[in-house]
């Protein structure tokens, strides 16, 4: 099981309302903007944009519904997966 960093927690609770952890990636939560883009929040707490492969990595994964568990995954920041 992978732990938060005491800065990794401090960020998420400091984030504006309309901003939303949509998941993790290596450790590292993911936050989506309300324009859609998303962000990673780094081991030291800070935000910065999410790579290409952490995104297409985030949006291949399924609930147990067998559909998509990010519906962000079309957005036009995440569009450019596989």
């Amino acid at each position: 099981m992978e732990h938060l960093t005491e800065q990794q927690s401090t960020r998420i609770a400091e984030l504006p309302e309309d901003y939303q952890v949509v998941g993790l990636d290596r450790g590292a939560p993911m936050v989506r903007k309300p324009t859609g883009e998303v962000l990673r929040i780094q081991q030291n707490g800070r935000l910065v944009a999410a790579t290409t492969e952490a995104k297409c990595r985030l949006a291949a994964r399924v609930d147990e519904r067998g559909r998509l568990a990010a519906s962000w995954a079309a957005t036009r920041y995440t569009g450019v997966c596989g």
